[in-house]
């Protein structure tokens, strides 16, 4: 079961990081987290390969950042407990 944690994906918006920026992988959108924020959602993630702005996009439609790691995300039941506030996307 996930355990809240202190530090906001910037993907999902979940507090599901242990720390920011050590290229952790949230358990709640599967976002590696190379330390890119809302300040940079066109640039293509390294580690991620696409831009956060398309993985925040891809999370809101399918629940993962990307369509291959649906499979390996938390279920809604696991991130019921979890803290989220969600921040705007301006398409």
């Amino acid at each position: 079961m996930l355990e809240d944690q202190p530090y906001q994906c910037p993907c999902c918006d979940f507090y599901s990081l242990p720390s920011r920026g050590g290229f952790e992988v949230c358990p709640v959108c599967y976002w590696e987290d190379d330390g890119q924020d809302m300040d940079r959602l066109d640039e293509e993630s390294g580690p991620n390969h696409i831009t956060l702005r398309a993985a925040r996009m891809n999370f809101e439609r399918i629940g993962a950042s990307d369509a291959s790691a649906v499979s390996l995300v938390a279920s809604p039941g696991e991130r019921a407990g979890l803290r989220r506030e969600q921040r705007a996307t301006y398409h």
